[in-house]
C-alpha cells in the first residue's frame, strides 16, 4: 500500500470517488423513470402527480350540447397521441444517454486498471530499493507485511509467503550446503524423515584410494604370488553406493546415518548412526558412529562433492579419510563481529590403531589403521580429535585440527596427527586446500632396518633394479612394512564454474555447470628421509573437468601426471618395487560418474 501523500494514491481515490457517484447518479436518474412509466397513461399520470398542485383550477363547465362533447372528445385524443409521441422520443433520448454513462463507466473502469497495474509496479520497485538499503522491520502482527524505513515517506510491503521447511530439514542439511546428510536433498522425504544417498562409479587405469583393496583381492586370488602378479589393471570399478537416512525424533533430538556398500556389495559397513541433540546453536551434543573433524576432507569426502575422482593423497595415506569411529561429543558456532562465525567440534573416540585389526606401515601410511576401532578399542585409554573452524568474512573458512591417542594394545605409544585446511570461494571461482602431517611413537629400530635406511640412502639418484627376492628381504620386510615415525603432505585444488546459457537451457537446471579443474597434491610417507627421497613418497599434478547436469550429478574426466621419487626401486623386467605401486612410475587417466539422490 502506498502512502497518502503520494500523487497516485490521491490520483486513484479521486476516481474511485468519482466513479461512484457518477455511478449512483446514473442510476437513481436514469433508471428509475424507466421501471416506473409502464405506459404512456402512467406517464401521463406521473408528469401531473409531479406537477400537482396545479397553479390555476377551474371547475368543469357543464353542458348539455353532445356536438360540444363530441368536440371534446377529439381533442382529447389528439392530445393523447402527441403525449405518447413526446414520451417514445424522451424514451430514445434516454437510452442513448444511458449507453452514454456506460461509455464513461468503462473508461473510468479502463484507468483505474491502469493506475492500480502502475501502482503494484511503484510498490515493487520502491520494496526493492528500500531492502537494499535501508533496515526491514517486522511489524507487530504476522500478516500485517513488513514496515520499511525509507526517506521521505514511509513504504509498507506485502511480504511473500514461503513454504515453511520441513522438521527434518531444518535439523539437518545436505553435504553440498555444509551439512551432514549423506546425498542431496531426499529421494523420500516427510516431515520428520528423509532417505537419500549417492553412487560412484569409475573408470580408472592407476588406483590410488582404492588400490590398496584391489590389490589386496589380487593377492588372494593369487597366494604367495606377489612377485609374478600383474598389477596393472585398467578397468570400471564401483567403489561405493551410500544410503543415507535422516529422522527427526522430535524438532530439537536427530538421528542421522550413512551406509555404504563397497566394490558393488563386497564390504559393507556402516559409516555414520549417531543421535544428535541440539540444546543450544553454541552447544549441541552427539554420540554413536561419526565421522570424525580430522581435516575438511574427512568431512566432505562424498563422490558427489568432488570434480575429481581420486582423493587427495594425504586425505588418504596421512590422515586415513574416510575415518570413522565411535564415540561422543559437542559441537557449536559462535556469531562474531559481523559476519565472522567460529565453529567448533571435539569427540572422545576409541581412536586409531597399530594393531588388532589396524596396521603402521610405510608403504601405506596410516591408511590401514582404521581397524575395528567403531566394534571396539585395542585399549583402555580414549583418543581426542577436534576441529577449529574460523570464518573471518563470507567466502573464505579456514580450518585446524588435531588428533591425539594411544595406538597399541600395551598403551605404550601415541599417534599424533594436526592439520590445517582452507577454502576460498568466490562466485563460481574456489581453492580448497589441506596440510597435515603425523607422530607415530614407536619400538625403537631394530638393526635390520637401521641396515635397510642406510642401504636405500647409499644408492644413487634415479632408478635402482634388483631381484624380488633381494629387494623383498632387504627393503620391503625390514623398512617398508615397518612404520614411520613422521609422514605429511598437502593438496592444493582449484575450479571455476561456467554456467553457460545454452547449458543450463539444455539441461533445464538453473545450476548446471562446467569447470576446469587443477589438482597439486604430495605425500612423504617418512619424512627422516632428506629431499623427498623415500622411494615411495609420491608428487602429482590432476588436470580435468567436471560437467555437472546439476549440482547433484557429476561426470569427471581427469589426467594425472605422476612424479618419481629421487630413487626408484625396479625389478628386473622394468616393473617398480613393490609391484602394487604401479602408479609411481606411469601417468594416468581417471572418469567419475556420481549422482547423488
Amino acid at each position: 500500500m502506498i502512502n497518502d501523500s503520494h500523487p497516485i494514491a490521491r490520483r486513484v481515490r479521486w476516481i474511485r470517488i468519482s466513479f461512484t457517484a457518477l455511478t449512483s447518479t446514473l442510476l437513481a436518474f436514469f433508471l428509475v423513470p424507466v421501471a416506473t412509466a409502464q405506459s404512456p397513461d402512467d406517464r401521463t399520470a406521473l408528469r401531473e402527480r409531479q406537477t400537482w398542485p396545479p397553479t390555476a383550477m377551474a371547475a368543469p363547465k357543464l353542458t348539455a350540447n353532445a356536438d360540444s362533447n363530441k368536440d371534446t372528445d377529439g381533442r382529447g385524443e389528439k392530445k393523447d397521441e402527441k403525449n405518447r409521441d413526446a414520451a417514445s422520443l424522451e424514451l430514445e433520448q434516454m437510452r442513448l444517454q444511458l449507453k452514454q454513462a456506460q461509455a464513461q463507466i468503462e473508461e473510468v473502469r479502463a484507468q483505474v486498471e491502469v493506475l492500480r497495474a502502475q501502482l503494484n509496479q511503484l510498490t515493487r520497485a520502491n520494496a526493492a530499493d528500500a531492502a537494499a538499503h535501508v533496515a526491514v522491520q517486522p511489524s507487530v502482527s504476522p500478516n500485517a507485511g513488513i514496515a520499511i524505513s525509507a526517506s521521505p515517506a514511509p513504504v509498507i510491503t506485502r511480504q511473500e509467503q514461503q513454504p515453511k521447511p520441513s522438521t527434518i530439514d531444518q535439523l539437518i542439511k545436505p553435504k553440498s550446503q555444509d551439512g551432514q546428510f549423506s546425498g542431496s536433498e531426499g529421494l523420500l522425504k516427510t516431515d520428520r524423515v528423509k532417505i537419500g544417498g549417492y553412487a560412484d562409479f569409475r573408470y580408472v587405469t592407476r588406483g590410488i584410494d582404492e588400490g590398496f583393496e584391489i590389490r589386496g583381492n589380487a593377492d588372494e586370488a593369487n597366494p604367495g604370488q606377489t612377485d609374478l602378479t600383474n598389477f596393472k589393471r585398467n578397468g570400471f570399478i564401483m567403489p561405493r553406493l551410500v544410503l543415507g537416512v535422516a529422522a527427526a525424533i522430535t524438532p530439537k533430538l536427530l538421528f542421522n546415518s550413512e551406509l555404504e556398500f563397497e566394490f558393488a556389495g563386497k564390504e559393507t559397513e556402516i559409516e555414520q548412526a549417531y543421535l544428535e541433540y541440539r540444546a543450544h546453536p553454541a552447544l549441541n551434543l552427539r554420540g554413536g558412529i561419526i565421522v570424525p573433524p580430522l581435516g575438511r576432507f574427512n568431512l566432505f569426502h562424498d563422490s558427489n562433492l568432488q570434480d575429481i575422482a581420486q582423493r587427495p593423497l594425504v586425505s588418504t595415506f596421512v590422515i586415513p579419510s574416510t575415518y570413522k569411529d565411535a564415540g561422543i561429543g559437542a559441537l557449536g558456532e559462535f556469531k562474531l563481529v559481523g559476519r565472522s562465525r567460529l565453529a567448533y567440534e571435539v569427540y572422545v573416540v576409541n581412536g586409531l590403531r597399530s594393531d588388532e585389526g589396524g596396521e603402521f606401515a610405510r608403504e601405506v601410511g596410516i591408511f590401514e589403521s582404521k581397524g575395528n576401532n567403531r566394534f571396539f578399542d585395542n585399549n583402555p585409554q580414549k583418543s581426542i580429535v577436534g576441529r577449529l573452524r574460523f570464518s573471518p568474512v563470507l567466502g573464505l573458512e579456514l580450518g585446524a585440527s588435531g588428533y591425539r591417542g594411544k595406538h597399541d594394545n600395551q598403551e605404550k605409544y601415541n599417534l599424533s596427527i594436526w592439520s590445517f585446511d582452507w577454502k576460498f570461494a568466490r562466485r563460481d571461482f574456489q581453492v580448497i586446500g589441506e596440510f597435515a602431517r603425523a607422530a607415530a611413537q614407536r619400538p625403537p629400530e631394530s638393526e635390520e632396518e637401521l641396515a635397510a635406511r642406510q642401504l636405500l640412502l647409499s644408492l644413487p639418484k634415479g632408478d635402482y633394479s634388483n631381484t624380488f627376492e633381494f629387494l623383498d628381504a632387504n627393503i620391503n620386510e625390514p623398512l617398508f612394512d615397518k612404520p614411520a615415525r613422521s609422514l605429511g603432505g598437502f593438496y592444493v585444488e582449484a575450479r571455476y564454474r561456467f554456467r553457460p546459457k545454452w547449458l543450463t537451457s539444455h539441461f533445464e537446471a538453473e545450476d548446471a555447470s562446467i569447470a576446469p579443474v587443477f589438482r597439486f597434491d604430495q605425500v612423504n610417507l617418512d619424512r627422516q628421509f632428506p629431499n623427498f627421497s623415500f622411494p615411495l613418497n609420491m608428487r602429482r599434478t590432476s588436470l580435468g573437468f567436471s560437467l555437472r547436469p546439476t549440482e547433484a550429478a557429476s561426470f569427471n574426466l581427469t589426467y594425472h601426471i605422476n612424479q618419481k621419487p629421487e630413487r626408484f626401486l625396479r625389478l628386473p623386467d622394468g616393473r617398480p618395487f613393490p609391484p602394487y605401486f604401479t602408479n609411481a612410475d606411469a601417468n594416468g587417466l581417471s572418469l567419475g560418474l556420481v549422482w547423488a539422490f
